[in-house]
């Protein structure tokens, strides 16, 4: 079973990035943190592997639409729940149903990263970026 029980997603500049991977493991006392390896997202891999508990590269496989089709897989095998009430569902619903069509796509991308990791009892806070 996968619960999603948080979601964040913002714009934020390198060191505020790093500040709130930081913030959010603490807060959840996350077990693992998948951080996808890519881009200025190496250096923060690189800074963080000593300090963040659980800290996990992921390499993207495939394209978007490919992960995200068999992470679908999960959701459809009703083993993937979010909250009934949370200010961010709307919106991360309303991207999840436009997928692939829509304008944004980094909190689908990320779930579906998410999913793909073989742990079936992952609890999980979503930082995504806005694009």
């Amino acid at each position: 079973m996968f619960h999603l029980v948080d979601l964040w997603r913002g714009r934020l500049d390198y060191p505020g990035l790093k500040a709130k991977v930081q913030e959010l493991a603490q807060l959840w006392t996350a077990d693992t943190v998948l951080i996808e390896e890519a881009g200025t997202a190496l250096g923060l891999i690189d800074e963080l592997q000593y300090t963040v508990r659980g800290l996990t590269a992921v390499k993207p496989e495939r394209d978007k639409v490919t992960r995200m089709s068999v992470a679908s897989a999960k959701m459809e095998a009703g083993q993937v729940f979010f909250p009934e009430r949370a200010s961010w569902l709307p919106e991360l619903e309303a991207e999840l149903f436009a997928f692939p069509g829509s304008k944004h796509d980094d909190q689908v991308d990320s779930i579906s990263q998410a999913l793909n990791v073989e742990d079936p009892g992952l609890i999980w806070a979503l930082l995504a970026r806005s694009n």
